[in-house]
């Protein structure tokens, strides 16, 4: 099988963390991919905010509703999107999904944490995000030890449908 689909397979949310920081040369390696994602119209509208520090990331991780383990990150990306553009939440998702692939190419660990409305404002204050921008989601990432065991997905059969619903 393809490398790249066998990557995929294997691609995990990570959790937990080790102490191990990442090299900044890493961080924007990821962020790169990011950038070359599709966006419609090829507006590409988006900025991508690393957080590094620890006070930053602990304060996250007390915000965002579904992102406590924030704290033990090393890094985390907050991907956010231009208000103004149609499809900016669209962009910036497909954006995040080069980011966790990017991340576990480089032997990253990352975990997809949506944005609710209460952690939109009290992040923005925290980062100082321009009002311009609306923040997506976060990306905690980190190296770890172990890669968690798949949870159980739907069958093929089950999700698959050939040219009628």
């Amino acid at each position: 099988m393809n490398e790249f689909i066998n990557m995929i397979r294997d691609r995990r949310s990570i959790r937990n963390f080790s102490d191990r920081p990442i090299d900044k040369r890493i961080l924007e390696e990821i962020v790169d991919c990011a950038r070359l994602s599709p966006s419609a119209r090829n507006i590409q509208h988006w900025v991508f905010l690393v957080v590094t520090e620890k006070e930053n990331l602990s304060k996250l991780s007390g915000i965002v509703n579904w992102g406590p383990f924030i704290k033990d990150a090393t890094a985390c990306i907050v991907v956010c999107g231009r208000k103004d553009v149609k499809r900016h939440v669209e962009d910036c998702c497909l954006a995040s999904e080069n980011i966790m692939l990017a991340a576990k190419s480089l032997g990253v660990g990352s975990c997809y944490v949506a944005a609710l409305k209460k952690d939109i404002e009290q992040a923005r204050n925290l980062l100082n995000v321009s009002e311009n921008y609306e923040i997506v989601c976060f990306i905690p990432l980190g190296y770890f030890e172990k890669n968690p065991e798949p949870h159980d997905k739907k069958r093929m059969e089950e999700v698959i449908r050939w040219e009628r619903f």
